[in-house]
C-alpha cells in the first residue's frame, strides 16, 4: 500500500499515471498539450515522457520533433494498471482517515455546546463534512467560499456565499472546511472584527 501522502503533491506516480492516461486516450498529443492537461510546465512533461521511453513504458515514433506520436507498450499498460491500483487503494484509505478524523472533530465541537455552524471552504472536505454533520447534531446554516466562480452556485441545496455572508447566517462557530487554505481563511476570519469573536475550528 502507498504511504498516505503518496498521490497528494502531485507526486512522480500520480504524474506518470496521468500522463499515461492522457498518452492512451490520444497518441498524438504534443508536450506542450500534454504539459498543460498534466497542469505542469513542459520541461517537465519533456523529462517524464523520455524516463518513460527509457524504462520501456512508451514508444516514440515520428518524421519530426513537430510530428511526434506516443504509444503505450504492453509494459506502459501494466504500469498504468498497477498505478492505477494504488491510486484507488490510497483514496479508500484516505477518505476512511477523512472521515474518521472529522467525525471525531464535529463530535468535539458539538458538546461544546456549538450547533448552528458555518462550513468555510466548498471542497472535498467540505462534501465529506456535510455527510457526519447531522450525524454529531448540528445544524449547517450554509456554505461560504472565496472562489468567485463557487460562490452563487448550489451545493446540497444551500448557495455557496462569500465571506460577508458569515455576519447574515449570524452562527455560533464557523468551521473551516478546507486543508489546504486554511491558513488563508483563517487569516481572512481574523482580519474582519466583526468574524473574529466567532469560534473557529478547522482540521
Amino acid at each position: 500500500m502507498p504511504s498516505n501522502d503518496s498521490f497528494q503533491r502531485p507526486t512522480e506516480d500520480l504524474r506518470n499515471l496521468q500522463l499515461l492516461e492522457e498518452i492512451s486516450r490520444d497518441s498524438g498529443a504534443s508536450q506542450r498539450k500534454l504539459s498543460e492537461k498534466l497542469g505542469v510546465a513542459l520541461g517537465v512533461t519533456n523529462a517524464c515522457l523520455k524516463k518513460m521511453a527509457k524504462k520501456g513504458y512508451i514508444k516514440i515514433k515520428g518524421i519530426n520533433h513537430k510530428r511526434i506520436s506516443y504509444y503505450l507498450t504492453p509494459e506502459g499498460f501494466s504500469e498504468k494498471t498497477r498505478l492505477t491500483y494504488h491510486f484507488f487503494e490510497y483514496v479508500i484509505s484516505y477518505y476512511g482517515n477523512l472521515k474518521k478524523n472529522l467525525s471525531d472533530k464535529l463530535e468535539a465541537i458539538s458538546k461544546e455546546g456549538y450547533r448552528k455552524v458555518v462550513f468555510y471552504g466548498a471542497g472535498e472536505v467540505m462534501e465529506v463534512a456535510f455527510v457526519i454533520c447531522h450525524e454529531s447534531g448540528m445544524e449547517l446554516l450554509g456554505i461560504i467560499d472565496d472562489d468567485p466562480q463557487k460562490q452563487g452556485t448550489k451545493k446540497f441545496n444551500y448557495i455557496i456565499g462569500g465571506v460577508d455572508k458569515i455576519k447574515e447566517l449570524k452562527p455560533e462557530a464557523i468551521i473551516v472546511t478546507s486543508i489546504r487554505y486554511k491558513d488563508k481563511i483563517v487569516k481572512n476570519i481574523n482580519s474582519d472584527p466583526g468574524l473574529s469573536k466567532i469560534p473557529v475550528f478547522y482540521f
